[in-house]
C-alpha cells in the first residue's frame, strides 16, 4: 500500500477581490480527424473519377463525401496528406478524416512529437516510432461513435501530413515498420511524454483508472538536456488565489470570495514526487483534486495550454509571492522523450530504450 507524503501549505489569505481493441476493418489503415467544427473547407482529389482541385465544400452541400488521393496524395486546405478523405457532418460542423496506411501515418506523427533530431538520435527516433505504432495500433476505433480512430492533436497524437516529414525520421520507421510494444500479447497503451525531471510517474499519479505493470515509475538518468527538466514560476498572492479560483471553476468546483482559503494539503507519491491529490482547506468546508485535474488546478494563462508543466512540483511563499518550482514536462507517464535522445546519446539502441521505460514488455512485429 502506498503511503503518502503530506505538505501543508498555510496562506491564511481571504480572497474577496487504454484497454486493448481489436483491429479496425481496415487491415493497416487508420482514420484520423485532422479538422474538425468548421463551415467549409478546400479539398483536391477525386470524386466519382473526377479530378476536383482547389474545391470548396460548405456546411450546406450534401455529406457524407468521400475523395480518392492521386498517387496517394491529397490536398486539405493547402495542406498535403497520404491516402483519402471522408468529409462529414458531425454536430452539424464539417469534421475531416484522413483514411491512410498506419506507416505513412507515423511520418507525420513522429517528427511532430519527437521534434528534428541529428544521426546520433536515430534510436530514439526508432522508439519513438515503435511506441507511436503502438499507441496508434491499441486504439483503432477508440472515437468509432463520432466514426474515426484517433484525433491528429496531443488529445491522441500530434500529426502534420506530408509537410511535417522528415528523412532521418522516415528512415527510422522504416526500419522499424511493423514493430509494436505488446503485453500479454496486446498492444500496449504507449504512453509517453516530453520530459520525466528525473523519475517517471506512475499512472495513477495522472489517471484513475487501472494501471498496468509495464506504466510504473522507473528512474530516468537521461532527461537532465532538456530544457523543462527544472523550472520555476511566480505570482504574487492576489493573482495566485484569483488563478485558484478561476480553475476551481472550470473543473466545477465553487468557492465563494467570502470564503477564507486556510491552506493546502499535497500528497504525493512517494517514489515518483508527483503530488497526486491536493486537498483545499478553507474556513467553512474541504475540497479535495484529484491526479487529473491538479495541473490545470495551478496553470495559468502562460502555461502551455493553461496547465502546470508537470505535477512534480513543490508551492512554497517568499514574501509576497507564490513561488512554484517543478521538475518536467507533461505527464509523466511511460516514454520520456528526452530521456530516449539522451539514451540513445549514450549508445542505447531502441530495444534499450524501450524495455526501460515499458518494462515487462515485448517488441513484436505485428
Amino acid at each position: 500500500m502506498v503511503k503518502w507524503l503530506n505538505i501543508v501549505i498555510l496562506f491564511g489569505v481571504c480572497i474577496n477581490c487504454i484497454p486493448y481493441v481489436q483491429k479496425s476493418r481496415y487491415q493497416h489503415l487508420i482514420r484520423i480527424a485532422i479538422l474538425t467544427g468548421l463551415d467549409s473547407v478546400k479539398v483536391s482529389g477525386f470524386k466519382n473519377n473526377e479530378y476536383l482541385k482547389d474545391y470548396t465544400i460548405r456546411i450546406s452541400d450534401e455529406l457524407p463525401i468521400f475523395l480518392k488521393s492521386k498517387n496517394n496524395r491529397i490536398v486539405v486546405n493547402n495542406r498535403l496528406y497520404y491516402g483519402d478523405l471522408e468529409i462529414k457532418k458531425i454536430n452539424g460542423k464539417i469534421w475531416v478524416i484522413n483514411i491512410l496506411d498506419i506507416e505513412d501515418y507515423l511520418k507525420g506523427v513522429v517528427p511532430c512529437e519527437l521534434g528534428k533530431i541529428n544521426t546520433d538520435l536515430i534510436e530514439s527516433a526508432k522508439a519513438q516510432a515503435i511506441a507511436a505504432r503502438t499507441y496508434a495500433y491499441a486504439n483503432l476505433n477508440k472515437h468509432e461513435n463520432l466514426g474515426f480512430d484517433l484525433y491528429a492533436t496531443i488529445r491522441d497524437q500530434a500529426y502534420g501530413g506530408i509537410q511535417a516529414e522528415d528523412s532521418l525520421i522516415n528512415i527510422a520507421i522504416s526500419k522499424t515498420r511493423n514493430l509494436v510494444i505488446t503485453y500479454q500479447d496486446k498492444p500496449i497503451d504507449a504512453k509517453y511524454h516530453s520530459t520525466c525531471g528525473g523519475m517517471t510517474a506512475d499512472f495513477n499519479d495522472a489517471w484513475s483508472e487501472n494501471s498496468m505493470p509495464y506504466l510504473r515509475s522507473v528512474e530516468c538518468k537521461f532527461c537532465n538536456d532538456s530544457p523543462h527538466f527544472r523550472w520555476r514560476k511566480e505570482m504574487n498572492k492576489k493573482e495566485f488565489f484569483k488563478n485558484l479560483r478561476k480553475n476551481l471553476c472550470q473543473i466545477g468546483i465553487v468557492i465563494s470570495d467570502t470564503e477564507l482559503i486556510k491552506s493546502l494539503i499535497l500528497r504525493r507519491n512517494p517514489r515518483s514526487k508527483r503530488v497526486v491529490e491536493v486537498n483545499i482547506i478553507t474556513d467553512k468546508d474541504e475540497y479535495k483534486i484529484s491526479a487529473y485535474n491538479i495541473r490545470r488546478l495551478f496553470g495559468s494563462e502562460k502555461d502551455p495550454d493553461g496547465m502546470l508543466k508537470s505535477n512534480n512540483f513543490t508551492i512554497y511563499c517568499r514574501d509576497s509571492m507564490i513561488v512554484i518550482e517543478g521538475r518536467g514536462f507533461g505527464h509523466g507517464v511511460g516514454m520520456c522523450q528526452f530521456g530516449a535522445m539522451g539514451m540513445a546519446k549514450r549508445g542505447k539502441n531502441y530495444k534499450d530504450i524501450l524495455r526501460h521505460y515499458y518494462p515487462k514488455t515485448k517488441i513484436v512485429r505485428f
